[in-house]
């Protein structure tokens, strides 16, 4: 295995993957929040009780929820470098994404459709099996977990597309319900997600201890 000398060493993922369990936490208790929320829009009890307050709630809710999403995409990226990069140190050769690509195929437009879920599956069979990796297979919570993130992306696209074609009140109903099923699948999505870095963090823990205690690291 090719180290090189400043990134030499497998770094305990402990911390961080702590940390970003509980920020995926934090984050389906806010989807389910705004769960109720569209729901109470579609039945048209938005408008009862106090205007101020309730936009002060709404503002809150969207800050909370923007906020979170930026931790989120922190945290799971940086926990998707140190795997990949973990998984290298385990033993993981001739792995197709670095670290850093692995991480920065989610900021390449048209290629973040599937590239990132490449890097994801690379990692997950290096994981399960540093030195015999390109045969392993992969868990189906990895194609729950793509499928969960590209349907958004569907549903976004039918309400900029027909929501142009819908007068003011029908607009609103459209992006009501298009919000519904977006935070509907908010929750499972982080739900997976979660299974996904439980899995591997598991995986290359176990990897690594069996290293240690017969001396390979």
């Amino acid at each position: 295995m090719t180290r090189n000398d400043q990134d030499a060493g497998f770094h305990d993922p402990t911390e961080l993957t702590r940390w970003t369990r509980v920020a995926l936490y934090a984050y389906m208790a806010l989807a389910l929040v705004s769960v109720w929320r569209d729901v109470r829009a579609l039945l048209g009890n938005g408008s009862e009780g106090p205007a101020t307050g309730l936009l002060a709630v709404a503002i809150l809710g969207v800050l909370a929820m923007i906020v979170t999403s930026l931790i989120i995409a922190i945290l799971v990226l940086n926990w998707i470098h140190l795997a990949n990069r973990n998984a290298r140190q385990l033993g993981a050769g001739d792995m197709r994404f670095t670290p850093g690509w692995a991480v920065g195929w989610y900021f390449v437009p048209i290629a973040w459709f599937w590239k990132p879920y490449q890097a994801m599956k690379e990692i997950w069979q290096a994981s399960a099996s540093p030195f015999g990796w390109r045969g392993q297979q992969v868990s189906p919570l990895l194609h729950w977990w793509w499928f969960l993130w590209l349907v958004p992306w569907g549903v976004a696209t039918v309400d900029w597309a027909v929501g142009r074609t819908l007068d003011e009140a029908g607009a609103e109903t459209l992006g009501a319900t298009t919000g519904l099923v977006s935070d509907l699948l908010d929750f499972p999505l982080a739900l997976v997600l979660l299974a996904i870095i439980n899995r591997v963090h598991g995986m290359q823990m176990a990897h690594y201890r069996r290293q240690v205690a017969a001396g390979d690291v």
